[in-house]
């Protein structure tokens, strides 16, 4: 499954949240909960779509779902993420299954 979460960065903080990023997406990548794979953090261009950013995480499982933050290093990176992120909008998040992985309900 993979888990996309779609926000955005505070205002005229995309510069520093990228360098951020690539400082800490080792952490974010090393020090996921069980169960959780970080994937990658992306910017929207040229202002396409509805949010500046999305960052993906692969899901092993529901159970992984409920399996914490991580450890100390992980819950650090996900409050300095949060930091950077503007908070004053609401998040979108969306859990996906692959093609072959999904049931899809009759008359769907």
């Amino acid at each position: 499954m993979e888990y996309v979460l779609r926000y955005d960065v505070k205002p005229n903080k995309s510069t520093e949240f990228r360098a951020w990023l690539k400082g800490n997406e080792s952490v974010l990548r090393d020090h996921a909960p069980e169960g959780w794979e970080y994937r990658g953090t992306y910017f929207a261009v040229r202002s396409f779509g509805d949010y500046t950013n999305e960052t993906r995480w692969g899901i092993a499982d529901y159970a992984a779902l409920g399996s914490g933050f991580g450890d100390p290093k992980n819950v650090q990176a996900l409050q300095e993420w949060m930091d950077h992120v503007d908070q004053t909008r609401p998040f979108q998040a969306t859990l996906y299954k692959g093609t072959d992985d999904v049931d899809i309900l009759p008359g769907a």
